[in-house]
């Protein structure tokens, strides 16, 4: 128990040393002195390195002051305005105090530079119910600091919040439905340049392929006591902005005051300032030196990361190349490790050697002493049996040698065959290596004869479609002509049966004519003799009245002499005198009347005489201006024709000769097209037969190397094999003398004993030899009865 509370307080320590000296080290602070005073041997607080972020606004957005804004020359309604802007994933303008000044200045250099003067809609609507004005993203209150001198009188129903250029960009309100120019604001993010990237891959699906604009923000030493905002400077200018830090969630106390006044700001008409604690803290705005505002360089919109559908052939290819060296680099490496293997294990043998000859050497030595003592010792038995234990430990001692031998020569062929196979899976690698580049070359070789081919066969085709098109413009060229001749024939037919139309057309209007001429000569023979008929008729008719009243005339007058005579008194006769009188009267007026009538019939009758002739004369006159009419528009028509035909004349004597032309031009087209074509045969073939010759030295030459590296391989391999053989029958050479010793070092009775076993040795192998061969016989045999039972 005490060891376990032992080993957590130590722990606890440790781990509070580690978080002391990782916070000093951030800070640039050492704790490991005890005081910051102690000569030149303290440790001096390191600088804080500066860090950068990036301010970023989509394209189309500028930066001013902490928010990015777009002045959109669109006339729209106030609620048009507000989903344009959210399209945009962003919202009319809501700026704040110091914020509303700086959007001011802006507005009032982007007016200078339009000439605009129309007023601007500002995200801020008027609620008839409370009568206040509130901001339509956020919902809260505004305060009409902003707003200039209105008349209160004014009703404010459906009225939105712009910005008047007439009152120095100062805030009025207009109806919501006025068309006018709007500003949207998005929240500038200020993010790492790792970020980055997701910023524009999501700006990138509203802003497709469209520049946005950042600004680096180097991040400046806080003030003192006061951490909840950061002081940034743009890079290119001199601007310093004041933003927030982070806020962390975890602060209790914190979220309880502020949601007791999230409902209510400090720019709100009914905020009052005795309901929330006084921060001391600088508000969220800029400072702006007195040299204007440098643009922030536009970037574009970083692309994201390619996928693998974007790899080129040329990358895959790299790759393949990248792959192939990194193999050649394993293979080198293994081969280098082998071989200093090889080069260790050598040099082991060697050592081993030397060894074992020194240790001969010695035990040869002691042996020849011994015998030399043992000569002249008188007790031989014992010295020889003392020999033979030192002659059987020696034989053990060289079975176990050659034991070890062999196991170092199965070792050996071992590693022969490891190195053999090795060095055959390298030459099957070089012979792989040198297939693939012989393909390779081929490939190329054929890749250079089958573009050399669709060179030509493009060449061909694009002969032929030339062939093809000078053909189709000839026989254009030539139905073309073939219209014409056949229009111009056509126009000269045209022209004949116009001529024979136009003849039978005159006749019939002379013949025409004429009829109507004796239609009037007839009507006015018709007329005459109407006339001298009626007239006829008058003189009758005038004679038989004239006889008529001179019979009246008479009878009257007999009347009034019998009246007379039979008058009783002087008064009838006057009444039959007055009466007598007044019938005279009557009767000369009534022969003036008749008179008068007589003239004026006959005036009527020399006026329409009169009338008739003129009209006759009329018509003959325009009969005659008619016929000077036609003439003269024969007289041009016949010229018109004269022309015509000189001018299709003129057309068919230069169609002849631009077909003449054509047909010389056409020869030499010919001529050049045989000779250019023969020209390009004999470069294809001059460069097929250099691309063979090529082709056939490369493989010459590479036949050469594969000879020359072929005679290399195989004097390599018979040198290796002689070695081989050496070695070998060297170690046969020193088997058979350490056998030759061995043997001649034992007694005669030894000597025969071993004779003998190696005899029955070999008789017990040959026997094993006989049953072995007998049982696979047998077991031969039986194959072949079941084979021919079945």
């Amino acid at each position: 128990m005490w060891c376990c509370q032992v080993f957590i307080l130590a722990l606890f320590a440790h781990t509070i040393a580690t978080e002391f000296h990782s916070s000093a080290a951030h800070a640039g602070i050492s704790f490991e002195s005890h005081s910051p005073t102690q000569g030149p041997d303290a440790v001096t607080p390191t600088t804080r390195p500066k860090r950068r972020v990036y301010g970023m606004c989509p394209p189309q957005f500028q930066r001013v002051g902490t928010d990015c804004y777009s002045l959109v020359d669109q006339r729209s309604s106030w609620l048009e305005a507000h989903f344009f802007c959210k399209d945009k994933n962003a919202n009319l303008t809501e700026p704040g105090k110091h914020a509303d000044r700086k959007l001011r200045q802006f507005l009032q250099k982007q007016d200078a530079l339009s000439g605009e003067k129309d007023p601007i809609w500002l995200g801020a609507t008027y609620d008839h119910h409370n009568s206040r004005w509130q901001w339509s993203m956020s919902g809260r209150n505004l305060t009409n600091d902003s707003f200039s001198h209105t008349d209160p009188t004014q009703p404010l129903d459906n009225n939105c919040a712009i910005y008047d250029p007439n009152l120095k960009y100062r805030w009025s309100a207009r109806s919501c439905s006025d068309k006018l120019r709007f500003i949207c604001q998005h929240k500038m993010p200020k993010v790492s340049g790792q970020n980055r990237y997701r910023i524009y891959n999501r700006w990138n699906a509203t802003y497709p392929n469209e520049q946005a604009n950042e600004v680096v923000l180097e991040i400046l030493e806080p003030r003192e006591n006061d951490r909840r905002y950061r002081r940034v400077k743009a890079e290119g200018s001199d601007e310093e902005i004041i933003i927030p830090n982070r806020r962390r969630n975890n602060n209790r106390r914190n979220n309880q005051r502020n949601r007791q006044n999230q409902n209510q700001h400090p720019n709100d008409v009914n905020y009052q300032p005795g309901q929330q604690r006084q921060r001391n803290r600088p508000r969220v705005t800029t400072v702006a030196p007195a040299a204007p505002q440098s643009a922030s360089p536009s970037n574009d919109v970083l692309a994201s990361r390619p996928s693998p559908q974007q790899v080129t052939q040329y990358d895959r290819k790299l790759q393949r190349q990248r792959e192939r060296e990194r193999r050649r680099q394993v293979r080198r490496q293994e081969r280098q490790k082998l071989a200093r293997e090889q080069k260790r294990e050598k040099q082991r043998r060697q050592r081993e050697e030397r060894q074992r000859v020194q240790r001969l050497r010695q035990e040869e030595q002691q042996r020849r002493q011994q015998e030399q003592v043992s000569n002249d010792d008188p007790k031989r038995p014992e010295v020889d049996e003392l020999r033979q234990r030192s002659e059987e430990d020696k034989e053990r001692k060289l079975r176990e040698e050659q034991q070890k031998k062999q196991r170092e020569e199965q070792d050996k062929k071992q590693r022969d065959e490891q190195d053999k196979k090795h060095r055959e899976d390298q030459e099957e690698y070089q012979r792989e290596q040198e297939r693939i580049r012989q393909k390779e070359e081929e490939q190329q070789a054929s890749n250079h004869r089958q573009q050399l081919k669709e060179n030509q066969e493009q060449q061909d085709r694009e002969l032929k479609a030339k062939q093809q098109r000078e053909q189709q413009e000839r026989e254009y060229q030539q139905l073309k002509r073939e219209r014409e001749l056949e229009l111009l024939k056509q126009r000269q037919t045209e022209a004949a049966r116009q001529q024979a139309a136009d003849d039978e057309a005159e006749k019939l209007r002379q013949e025409r004519i004429q009829k109507q001429r004796q239609l009037e000569a007839e009507e006015r023979r018709e007329r005459e003799e109407q006339h001298r008929k009626q007239r006829e008729e008058q003189e009758k008719l005038d004679r038989q009245n004239h006889e008529k009243r001179k019979a009246e005339e008479q009878r009257l007058r007999e009347e009034y002499e019998e009246k007379l005579k039979q008058a009783n008194t002087e008064r009838e006769k006057k009444l039959a005198e007055a009466h007598e009188a007044k019938r005279r009267e009557e009767l000369e007026l009534q022969e003036q009347r008749e008179k008068q009538e007589a003239e004026r019939q006959e005036q009527i009758r020399l006026e329409q005489m009169e009338e008739e002739k003129r009209q006759e004369l009329q018509r003959m006159e325009e009969t005659r201006r008619f016929e000077e009419k036609e003439l003269r528009r024969l007289h041009e028509e016949n010229l018109r024709r004269e022309e015509q035909q000189l001018q299709r004349e003129r057309e068919i004597a230069l169609r002849e000769a631009a077909e003449k032309k054509l047909a010389e031009e056409e020869e030499m087209l010919k001529k050049e097209l045989l000779e250019e074509e023969r020209a390009r045969k004999e470069r294809i073939e001059e460069d097929l037969r250099q691309a063979e010759e090529v082709r056939k030295a490369e493989e010459a030459k590479n036949k050469a190397a594969e000879e020359a590296k072929a005679e290399e391989q195989k004097r390599r391999l018979e040198t290796a094999k002689k070695l081989a053989d050496e070695e070998v029958q060297a170690k046969l050479e020193e088997k058979r003398r350490n056998y030759v010793n061995r043997i001649s070092a034992l007694s005669a009775e030894d000597q025969k004993k071993f004779i003998e076993m190696r005899k029955r040795r070999k008789l017990l192998k040959e026997k094993k030899e006989r049953e072995q061969k007998a049982k696979e016989l047998k077991r031969i045999q039986q194959a072949i009865r079941l084979g021919e039972n079945e």
